[in-house]
């Protein structure tokens, strides 16, 4: 029979796995109430703690899980190489995990975090979760607004989408679209459209918005709707696979780039993985790899004054994409 877990406790009580967690722990911070409802679905589900993530739980196992939705997109597999060389000089090893899009695998990481199996996580999601879910975690985030307390590692999303539209207007384009896909969860990548729609009606330009919640793999969906607005001849796309597949698509229906159509696109360029010729506000990366371990080990060191927002400027870099 299949061993009950931390999260099916936590749903039996009606707490987060945090909760539970600190209630096995004899933290003195839950109410006899929330134990005693704890304790009584620990006992209903004859529940046995993890020995080994409670004797984790009193050192450190200078383990760092890093948790994304997929790890064959670049910008996700470039920013795992950097945080590998940033916890690796810090004494740390990583644990990778992507949660495929899946919010029950992502739930069974938080589960394997309160039994500290690691001391705390990078945590990339497209789905809500319940702040509660995080209780007595250490976690930071990327773009993600996961709670109040947990820190957010971003780019200037808003200032360099602004740069990225405002560059093709310069370069001519009179009929701008913004292509995106959009995530579920509360997010810093919304500002791209924000920014969009504030450049445009700066320029008393017409607005054609394709920003649709679909996942890594199914952007061609996103391609057909836009193209069938005709006469467009600029697009700022918000990430690079998006930004390639336009590419391939264009190319393949004969529709020249920049001479019918320019583009500009957020992410950066992977040259290593594709082609390297397209206008990008390229992402920090690498600095953004390193405060994100900066901020774990601020968290488990308990100190004080942590810095929730950290924002870093984007490169423009021009390519081939635009005249």
């Amino acid at each position: 029979m299949r061993a009950p877990t931390i999260k099916e406790v936590a749903a039996k009580s009606g707490v987060g796995i945090g909760t539970v967690s600190r209630v096995l722990n004899n933290s003195p911070q839950i109410s006899e109430e929330t134990r005693k409802k704890v304790m009584d679905a620990i006992k209903e589900l004859n529940y046995v703690p993890n020995v080994a993530g409670k004797r984790l739980s009193q050192s450190r196992s200078n383990v760092i899980a890093v948790v994304v939705p997929v790890i064959y997109h670049p910008f996700f597999s470039k920013l795992i190489q950097e945080l590998e060389l940033a916890a690796d000089k810090r004494g740390y090893s990583l644990l990778v995990a992507s949660s495929q899009h899946r919010i029950e695998k992502e739930q069974e990481i938080l589960n394997r975090l309160a039994q500290r199996q690691a001391d705390g996580a990078i945590f990339v999601t497209h789905y809500e979760h319940k702040e509660s879910d995080f209780d007595n975690l250490a976690i930071v985030t990327i773009d993600r607004n996961l709670g109040k307390n947990i820190p957010i590692v971003t780019s200037d999303n808003y200032e360099a989408t602004k740069k990225g539209v405002e560059h093709l207007v310069e370069k001519g384009c009179k009929k701008i679209a913004f292509l995106g896909t959009r995530a579920t969860q509360t997010s810093e990548v919304t500002l791209r459209e924000k920014a969009y729609r504030d450049v445009i009606e700066s320029h008393h330009l017409e607005s054609i918005v394709i920003n649709k919640d679909v996942g890594h793999g199914e952007e061609g969906i996103l391609i057909d709707e836009l193209l069938a607005h005709k006469d467009i001849d600029g697009v700022f796309v918000s990430g690079c696979i998006l930004a390639y597949t336009l590419q391939d698509r264009l190319e393949l229906l004969g529709i020249k780039v920049p001479e019918q159509i320019q583009i500009v696109s957020y992410d950066g360029d992977f040259s290593l993985i594709r082609r390297s010729n397209i206008t990008t506000l390229e992402q920090q990366i690498k600095p953004m790899a390193e405060r994100c371990v900066e901020l774990l080990i601020q968290i488990l060191n308990k100190e004080e004054n942590i810095e929730k927002m950290n924002k870093f400027e984007c490169s423009f870099k021009k390519g081939k994409t635009t005249k």
